[in-house]
């Protein structure tokens, strides 16, 4: 770029040189160059673009708080404060029925697998709120179910099935077992047998 001097220099006006910093330092103080104008311009198209969207958001928040003209927000925040209350009071009811539903489940199992003839009279004979407070389930079942099946006053609560015996029409005693009666039935049915465990 050229200098201020010469341009004038050219256009046929000279300073002399005592004038040239005064004029100088006028000319910076009034006038800018075409870079700091440009830098000028960019900031205030920033800031022009800025405003617009303040505005927009201004205006945006205006018509959100027209929807709570009239309306309490006080109440509001308490119902929002209950209905997640209430959430979380549901989530908690369905987690404990699917806690009772499981435990329920694996004393049915545990007394089936001990070979129990009667899983609703065996379960009331157990702790079951102990049992269901214990840190390993599982094993504190077997253990009463053991107990149980050992006990003098419940041992008959466990066991296979014992075999009746049942008269022919001509005198002879067979050994029938209910489970080789319900085999026979499931044959005539023509569903599949039941598998022992």
């Amino acid at each position: 770029m050229k200098n201020v001097f010469e341009l004038m220099k050219e256009c046929g006006v000279e300073f002399p040189e005592d004038k040239k910093k005064d004029f100088e330092k006028s000319l910076l103080e009034n006038y800018k160059t075409i870079k700091d104008y440009d830098a000028q311009k960019e900031k205030l198209t920033a800031a022009e673009q800025k405003n617009a969207a303040s505005e927009t958001t201004i205006n945006e928040l205006k018509e959100d708080l027209k929807k709570f003209d009239g309306k309490d927000v006080g109440a509001l925040e308490q119902k929002i404060t209950d209905l997640q209350a209430e959430l979380s009071n549901k989530d908690q009811e369905y987690a404990n029925k699917i806690a009772d539903r499981d435990f329920n489940d694996l004393i049915s199992g545990s007394i089936l697998a001990a070979k129990g003839r009667n899983v609703k009279a065996i379960s009331a004979l157990l702790d079951l709120d102990k049992l269901k407070g214990s840190k390993n389930q599982k094993e504190d079942i077997e253990a009463a179910l053991k107990a149980l099946s050992e006990a003098e006053d419940s041992k008959m609560l466990f066991g296979t099935d014992e075999p009746t015996r049942t008269g022919t029409v001509i005198g002879s005693v067979t050994e029938k077992n209910s489970n080789a009666d319900d085999a026979m039935m499931r044959a005539a049915m023509g569903l599949p047998p039941v598998k022992s465990e």
